[in-house]
């Protein structure tokens, strides 16, 4: 994913790198993940978001609906996101105010948990 492209996600659903500065009481706090069992559900996370970013994506790019709608388009893939974010919530409700960050092969990965909460509680337009 190129830089454009991840900017691009930021408003659409929540899956951006995460900035690190001062703290100020309004920040999220990040945890840094080390265990592999944390690594793996934190990943597990980031992969359904993916899928359903990539899709968001084209439906932007090619104009198929508004932006904030877009992920409504994918019903099942939506389902995923949610689905693993109840899992990942239950197994480690000390995430759920937080933002995780791991490194995987080389690469750095930050999941801000409350903002894909937030997308979650997004309601999709009722068809008319």
């Amino acid at each position: 994913m190129n830089k454009s492209t991840s900017i691009a996600l930021i408003p659409v659903f929540l899956s951006a790198a995460v900035t690190c500065s001062a703290a100020s009481p309004d920040q999220v706090e990040v945890i840094q993940l080390t265990k592999p069992d944390d690594i793996q559900h934190a990943s597990t996370m980031d992969q359904a978001i993916v899928i359903i970013s990539n899709k968001v994506m084209e439906c932007v790019q090619s104009k198929v609906a508004p932006a904030s709608e877009c992920s409504c388009l994918y019903p099942q893939e939506l389902s995923r996101v949610r689905k693993t974010y109840e899992v990942t919530i239950k197994r480690h409700p000390d995430w759920k105010t937080k933002t995780v960050s791991y490194t995987w092969e080389g690469k750095s990965y930050a999941i801000s948990l409350v903002g894909v909460s937030r997308q979650l509680q997004m309601k999709c337009p009722q068809n008319k």
